[in-house]
């Protein structure tokens, strides 16, 4: 019985190197005989990796199944409510969002986030239909989806198309989540007719400003920005 001089495993008489950091073995007490066969393989082998057809079939199926699935049982046992509805719903809304996994070439980023927003804005009408409620689908619903796509588009042109630094994106991230939360209360004052003020996204507006605020002055001081590029490794 031999070990492994760089790593301490245990190794095989028939073993010429360590199955496990593959430091050659060598043991003149304990020769190797070359006739013997070694208790592994000695080439290493690849699975075949799916190819992207398969995947989408795959996917599709999987929506497939499940929609039809819900749909049945909606129908044919629990039909009180159209409960269906919001699963098939989701379901499409799934292979919609993998569509630039499906066609990473074909599909440009800014299309594919209309396409989301679209496709969230078509998936909530449907339960607007279900629900009409009292108008929250054109006065709230559409409004947010509109200014969340208006400011995932410009963080794309301008942080993530321009290669901007790690920083810089950053800081639009917070601004634009800081408006949106923003822009949901003041939505939400308008619909039920209520006096425009802001409570809990006054609280996320000022951490998003106070974010902002330290990113940017690291921007500006550039010893500080290149001495966190070589500790942070960005």
């Amino acid at each position: 019985m031999s070990y492994c001089v760089n790593c301490g495993v245990e190794l095989e008489q028939t073993c010429r190197s360590c199955p496990l950091c593959g430091t050659p073995v060598y043991n003149p007490a304990q020769p190797i005989n070359p006739d013997t066969a070694p208790p592994f393989p000695a080439r290493r082998g690849t699975a075949e990796q799916a190819s992207r057809k398969e995947f989408i079939i795959l996917m599709s199926i999987i929506c497939a199944t499940v929609s039809i699935v819900c749909y049945i049982l909606n129908h044919w046992i629990f039909s009180r409510t159209r409960w269906s509805v919001y699963v098939i719903g989701l379901s499409i809304l799934l292979w919609i969002f993998l569509l630039p996994v499906f066609f990473p070439k074909q599909i440009r980023a800014w299309m594919s986030i209309l396409s989301d927003g679209l496709s969230i804005a078509a998936y909530l009408f449907v339960i607007s239909r279900l629900h009409p409620g009292n108008g929250w689908y054109p006065d709230i619903a559409v409004p947010i989806i509109g200014l969340g796509l208006i400011l995932i588009l410009n963080y794309y042109f301008f942080s993530l198309r321009r290669k901007s630094s790690l920083i810089t994106r950053t800081a639009i991230l917070f601004g634009s989540l800081g408006a949106l939360c923003v822009a949901i209360e003041l939505l939400i004052h308008l619909h039920y007719g209520r006096p425009l003020h802001l409570s809990w996204s006054a609280i996320v507006l000022t951490c998003c400003i106070a974010i902002d605020v330290i990113l940017v002055s690291i921007c500006l001081l550039h010893g500080v920005r290149e001495e966190l590029r070589r500790r942070m490794h960005f």
